[in-house]
């Protein structure tokens, strides 16, 4: 692999996984063909294209707040249009980081109070959001558990059953 393909698989990487795993191949190629001879990597204009569709992409499959919120904090079920999303985010490596970062964030307007409230509250909702947080440490079961509940008879182009 030459540097000027080790650039066009680092920017496929705006891409989500599963998107580079039906179609990278064909954008590689298409890049690789964009290629001049002894070029050692993309343009900018190529560059920011190939960055611009993958945070397109990645922004369309995005569910709305309303129902992001729910499944994050209450591991409601997504729609059907958002399974893949919910799949990739379940298999995403920072998956731990992005749940406690989320109760975290939605327990922030009680931390802002917390310099009004007796001590032994403070306590109890420290306790309670540690607790909280500690309960998605078995994240290999749950994860698996919430993929088979989120993903069931999809395939790769997301058609419905």
């Amino acid at each position: 692999m030459d540097a000027y393909e080790r650039h066009c698989r680092l920017l496929a990487r705006a891409y989500p996984l599963r998107y580079r795993q039906t179609r990278g191949e064909e954008l590689i190629g298409t890049l690789l063909d964009l290629a001049k001879p002894q070029q050692t990597r993309p343009t900018l204009r190529d560059s920011l294209d190939v960055v611009h569709g993958g945070i397109a992409l990645r922004l369309r499959e995005r569910p709305p707040l309303g129902h992001w919120a729910l499944y994050r904090l209450f591991h409601k079920r997504l729609p059907y249009t958002y399974r893949w999303w919910a799949r990739d985010d379940l298999l995403g490596s920072r998956y731990l980081a992005r749940q406690c970062a989320t109760w975290l964030l939605a327990t922030s307007p009680l931390w802002a109070f917390i310099g009004f409230m007796p001590i032994e509250l403070v306590h109890t909702v420290i306790l309670s959001t540690l607790i909280r947080m500690l309960g998605f440490l078995p994240q290999r079961s749950l994860r698996l558990c919430q993929l088979r509940r989120h993903e069931f008879n999809l395939d790769l182009q997301g058609n419905s059953p």
